[in-house]
């Protein structure tokens, strides 16, 4: 009874967990429902984001004669587990 209990415990913790990801990464779509593995797959892209712009700094102004950044990653790559 007491694993049980632990283990219903742990599954309530766990479903917290994923709404808790659900609202912080803006990168989930909003229009549908995303499996949970979608979900760690965004989080993972969001963190890389996170670390890219972190290791860029601040960001400048472009100055006019200055080619756009392109992204270190094609879009269609960020996501590994598809």
């Amino acid at each position: 009874a007491a694993e049980q209990a632990a283990a219903a415990a742990l599954l309530y913790d766990m479903k917290g967990c994923y709404s808790r990801l659900r609202a912080l990464v803006p990168t989930l779509p909003r229009h549908r429902r995303v499996s949970k593995v979608e979900l760690l797959q965004h989080v993972i892209d969001y963190i890389w984001d996170l670390q890219l712009a972190l290791q860029r700094g601040p960001p400048r102004p472009a100055a006019a004669g200055d080619p756009p950044e392109a992204p270190c990653m094609p879009a269609a790559d960020r996501i590994l587990c598809r």
